[in-house]
């Protein structure tokens, strides 16, 4: 069984250690609505096909509206050889709630 780790939007913003990959895995209409900082904008249907993109040995975090996408995208990396992939728990609905989003083209 592939381990997906879960990180709260608490957990991100104070996230310390090496720079994390920031996938928002929603569709283009809910990323037009808000993005979370720092974030790059895979969506769901493409990771597939655009996950070499990112860098299997950095830490990847996922999100999504509520936190139940990005978590079987989660399920994907991991079993694909991604070594340290975190689900944000909650989702950017989480996220909004405590800390401000941004639009993609400030991301």
């Amino acid at each position: 069984m592939t381990n997906l780790r879960e990180l709260s939007p608490e957990e991100l913003k104070n996230w310390s250690g090496e720079t994390v990959q920031l996938i928002d895995v929603r569709g283009d209409g809910e990323v037009a609505r808000g993005v979370i900082p720092g974030m790059s904008h895979i969506p769901m249907h493409m990771v597939p096909i655009r996950s070499q993109e990112l860098n299997p040995s950095r830490p990847v975090v996922v999100y999504c509206a509520s936190g139940a996408r990005s978590a079987q995208v989660g399920y994907y990396l991991a079993q694909n050889g991604f070594e340290e992939v975190y689900n944000l728990v909650g989702g950017i609905q989480a996220w909004a709630k405590i800390y401000p989003v941004t639009t993609p083209q400030e991301a």
